[in-house]
């Protein structure tokens, strides 16, 4: 006979109940009392969860073992595969196989226990290559009828019934409860906003008609742009294009002439003070006033080359253009007209926009700002996701770039500003997030997944698996919020296992005061 080495099971309970069908707290006046009496076994281990139902055994006789398995992993019932029961006493080893469920998850073997006494009873279930047993504990055997029908067996957990089969079609999860390290966090409303410099509008310097150059067509939303590219060209009205040459052509002469002045009085300026005839700080200044009118000219130079003329020829019959370029390196966001159509002066043409880096803005009312002394790290969570968080600091995601030092006189809040990556496209600009930011309260201590509290009026209740169908309702005194996660301060002890999946169904179950029908043989 194989030895097989057993792992430690995550949790294991062996329940001893009354009958199959139970009378639960939450369904009563349901009398089974003439139902033969049934012993339970739950059991959990990292992989599968085991519940059991049989009557007390007699030697030699077969005993149904009524055995519901659910893996873990998927939460869904083991639909096909061979099981085999190992049953120990002393020196004596029997196994029983069987070889397929009757029905999804249900197994339903005749076990002949060789003699009376207590039997240790191993589960093995084929997984990934090799036998994960599951420990079912220890199976008391009668020597004959009269004592099995006499056996000591208590009564169950009371509780919230909800079967097998109500939990595969739900795929309800529970997870043993534990300590977590939580760090306290303000959850406030948020809003993704672009980052100055990496947002841009090209507008039209005066009305006219958008038209492209010959070959090229218009850029689309979407479409990655450079720095300095040329996006359209805009055919100004005559009246209105005629004044902006001119005003255009009269500053660059205008400039042109102070440079010339300018540059002829630093050069000359230069020489003297080299000769010492002049100071340094007059030097100094003739210097700045030419870097001025240096910048000045360059100004007015590019105004002027804005407007060019069709297909870059010199022809006077040629239509004056005005080109549209994008003045920064990104994404084509939006473009509002199409080649040919007639835009108004300072009408928004395109917007370029740079994601990659982006803000979160939040106000945190003013009795929580204390709370955020010394805050840094933050998550976002994003609307249609609930549950799932974003870390937006740490690891050259980001940083907290300002908590504001002045209280806002109406709103009471202080602006609160964190720049972070963007690089997957998960933020977009203009986007309602929630932020959730760390405050310096920091606790090891029980805790639950968010979605194990269900609201029942003005308390919180979560459910507790007590067997492989009873649930037992707590009622949760809360603690600090982290990421999903909650502090259980009463209610709830750490090792007891807790609905984090399908606990709303289980409540409806609770107050809907019928028992669910069982749809599988006790």
């Amino acid at each position: 006979m194989r030895t097989h080495t057993l792992p430690l099971a995550l949790f294991t309970a062996l329940l001893i109940s009354g009958t199959g069908c139970r009378k639960s707290a939450d369904n009563q006046g349901h009398d089974h009392g003439h139902e033969p009496k049934t012993a339970q076994i739950s059991v959990w281990t990292d992989r599968y969860e085991v519940f059991a139902e049989h009557r007390a055994p007699v030697a030699n006789k077969a005993t149904t073992f009524t055995t519901h398995v659910t893996d873990l992993h998927t939460l869904e019932p083991r639909r096909e595969g061979m099981v085999k029961f190992v049953l120990r006493q002393d020196e004596s080893v029997t196994e029983h196989p069987q070889a397929a469920p009757a029905r999804a998850g249900i197994y339903l073997p005749g076990i002949i226990f060789p003699k009376a006494g207590n039997w240790q009873v191993t589960l093995l279930i084929p997984t990934d290559g090799t036998n994960a047993p599951v420990e079912l504990g220890t199976i008391k055997v009668y020597a004959d009828e009269h004592s099995a029908e006499h056996a000591e067996i208590a009564d169950g957990p009371e509780g919230v019934s909800f079967l097998k089969e109500q939990q595969w079609k739900i795929l309800s999860k529970t997870e043993p409860v534990t300590k977590r390290r939580l760090v306290e966090r303000l959850r406030v409303a948020a809003r993704v906003r672009a980052k100055p410099g990496l947002s841009a509008t090209i507008s039209a310097p005066v009305s006219g008609q958008l038209v492209m150059a010959s070959g090229q067509t218009l850029p689309q939303p979407g479409q990655r742009v450079e720095a300095g590219q040329l996006l359209a060209f805009l055919k100004p009205n005559f009246s209105e294009a005629g004044a902006k040459v001119a005003e255009a052509q009269a500053e660059f002469a205008t400039a042109r002439a102070g440079l010339d002045q300018a540059d002829s009085s630093y050069y000359r300026t230069k020489k003297l003070a080299a000769d010492q005839a002049k100071s340094p700080r007059e030097l100094q200044e003739v210097e700045l006033a030419y870097k001025s009118a240096k910048a000045r000219y360059s100004a007015a130079a590019g105004l002027l080359a804005t407007f060019k003329q069709a297909g870059g020829t010199s022809s006077p019959d040629a239509p004056l253009l005005m080109e549209l370029r994008a003045p920064i390196a990104g994404v084509l966001n939006s473009v509002a007209a199409g080649p040919g159509e007639v835009v108004a002066a300072n009408q928004p043409v395109f917007t370029v926009l740079n994601p990659e880096t982006v803000w979160i803005e939040a106000s945190i009312p003013e009795s929580g700002v204390a709370r955020l002394s010394k805050a840094k790290d933050a998550d976002v969570e994003l609307p249609g996701d609930p549950g799932r968080f974003t870390p937006i600091t740490g690891d050259g995601r980001g940083q907290l770039l300002s908590l504001g030092l002045e209280v806002d006189a109406a709103t009471r809040a202080v602006p609160l500003i964190y720049e972070t990556a963007n690089r997957e496209g998960q933020f977009r600009v203009g986007q309602n997030v929630t932020l959730h930011v760390e405050t310096a309260r920091v606790d090891e201590t029980v805790a639950v997944p968010d979605s194990a509290l269900v609201e029942e009026g003005d308390q919180l209740v979560a459910f507790v698996q007590v067997s492989g169908e009873t649930f037992e309702k707590r009622e949760i005194k809360s603690g600090i919020r982290d990421t999903g996660f909650v502090e259980v301060l009463d209610g709830i002890k750490e090792g007891e296992r807790v609905v984090t999946k399908g606990a709303y169904a289980i409540r409806l179950s609770s107050i809907s005061g019928v028992i669910p029908a069982h749809g599988h043989a006790h």
